[in-house]
């Protein structure tokens, strides 16, 4: 097992979540008892998970403890004007007809009682409020961890656009706009000696609803279908169909699915070889 790629896969941030599954969680487990490194990631993934929450949590209000003293000394007020009210116990009642009704009591809640039931209400609510706080938490953290394997897809297009621009066998074949549309560029990277043809169509418009692009080699006036580029402008390299030989290159915006023969009213960019 590669440690480093283990470690990058996104596991440890499911883990620390409690995302991952019972066989990751068993995976991770065993690893973590035998590399400390993942056993080091994990304890910062912990604690950056731990500063995350504190950033992003509030103390209760300053004002919430004048409060609760406020409402008690109301109720000493209300009740300075009233004569005490006993508690009724043991005291013999008139016979009722259902033996089983309970003897009534009249009970005089306590300031104190008044103070640690607000309190209580107030605790109640203030850690659901933490409770909603860490949530959101754990919401960021998955975002975050969504960013960084989308930032290190995009990396890695980027080293092997880089790897094949530095290939030798790779010829480079500038597409620039016809002069409809002298705007736009394309760039071909085709390695004939193993017949791949490569596509950054990146300075291409989005294509209209319905519609695509597609590849077109032209070989002795003959047009060759090279595939249609992708609808998603996530990648910036696109595979596109082998081709063993081509003397240009050009790029029609055609239905969406592509057509058995190329549109040239709608012919957008083209580069010779």
């Amino acid at each position: 097992m590669d440690i480093k790629e283990y470690i990058s896969s996104g596991i440890i941030e499911s883990y620390v979540l409690g995302m991952a599954t019972d066989e990751e969680v068993s995976i991770l487990e065993c690893v973590r008892s035998k590399h400390p490194e993942v056993e080091a990631v994990i304890r910062e993934v912990e604690v950056l998970m731990e500063d995350t929450a504190s950033l992003q949590s509030a103390p209760p209000p300053v004002t919430l403890k004048d409060t609760i003293w406020a409402s008690i000394e109301q109720q000493e007020k209300s009740k300075r004007g009233q004569s005490p009210v006993s508690i009724e116990e043991n005291t013999e009642v008139p016979a009722i007809t259902n033996s089983a009704a309970p003897n009534r009591r009249v009970i005089q809640l306590s300031p104190l009682a008044i103070a640690a039931t607000t309190l209580l209400v107030c605790s109640v609510g203030y850690n659901a409020f933490l409770y909603q706080q860490q949530n959101d938490a754990k919401e960021a953290m998955a975002q975050m961890e969504t960013q960084s394997k989308s930032s290190e897809l995009l990396l890695a297009d980027a080293y092997q656009s880089l790897d094949m621009l530095q290939n030798p066998a790779v010829s480079m074949i500038s597409l620039a706009g016809v002069e409809s549309n002298p705007q736009l560029s394309a760039l071909v990277l085709w390695n004939k000696q193993e017949s791949k043809v490569y596509l950054m169509a990146d300075k291409l418009p989005s294509a209209p609803a319905g519609k695509q692009y597609q590849l077109w080699a032209l070989l002795d006036g003959q047009p060759i279908d090279a595939g249609v580029v992708p609808l998603e402008k996530g990648e910036l390299m696109h595979t596109m169909k082998s081709i063993n030989d081509a003397q240009a290159f050009a790029i029609t915006l055609e239905n969406k699915g592509g057509s058995p023969s190329p549109t040239l009213a709608d012919l957008r960019v083209i580069g010779e070889i």
